[in-house]
């Protein structure tokens, strides 16, 4: 017996997260909308609703996609996965792509459940990454690792919302490093 209707279309949920990444860095949350996503990724409306009934579910996944690609790069000695975990941030926030900063702000101001969608399967597993990396590097009961897990991601939001040029993220990246080298384990404390 023959199926009715056209055919199912391959599946298109990589296509549809990676056009909302790429929408999301350029034109921010507040700007984005889910024709533009389904546009810049070829696919009509429904498809993209089929999948994720709201904006935001569809950026909550798209997002926690961007991190678990990011989280696979994330081998190697504790100071390179930091250099490269920071770098990312700090591009995402403060260089070209860092569009999407401002208005997602705004957005979780007035959205609780995107609020806590993003707190916790975006900024919580970050944390936990940068922490274990950090305690490797000097250790678990170094006085300010609390306060470091959140420096780097800290100075790029303040940066990112300063109106203008927020400055050289590499340059940021450079200094905190620096800073975190020389709180090691052999350091004055």
């Amino acid at each position: 017996m023959a199926k009715r209707g056209r055919p199912r279309a391959p599946d298109r949920t990589d296509t549809i997260l990676t056009a909302a990444n790429d929408l999301f860095d350029e034109v921010g949350y507040d700007q984005l909308t889910v024709q533009d996503i389904a546009t810049r990724a070829g696919v009509g409306l429904a498809t993209l609703y089929r999948r994720w009934p709201t904006k935001h579910a569809l950026l909550i996944e798209a997002l926690q996609r961007r991190q678990e690609q990011n989280t696979l790069l994330l081998d190697g000695p504790p100071m390179e996965v930091l250099h490269t975990l920071f770098t990312a941030i700090a591009d995402q926030t403060m260089g070209e792509k860092g569009e999407f900063l401002p208005g997602l702000l705004g957005a979780i101001r007035a959205d609780d459940e995107l609020a806590e969608a993003l707190r916790s399967g975006i900024i919580e597993p970050l944390r936990a990454v940068i922490r274990v990396r950090l305690e490797e590097e000097l250790g678990a009961d170094h006085p300010q690792i609390d306060l470091l897990v959140d420096l780097v991601p800290g100075v790029c939001v303040w940066r990112s919302l300063i109106p203008g040029d927020p400055g050289d993220p590499g340059k940021m990246v450079e200094s905190v490093m620096a800073l975190i080298g020389g709180l090691g384990p052999d350091a004055d404390r």
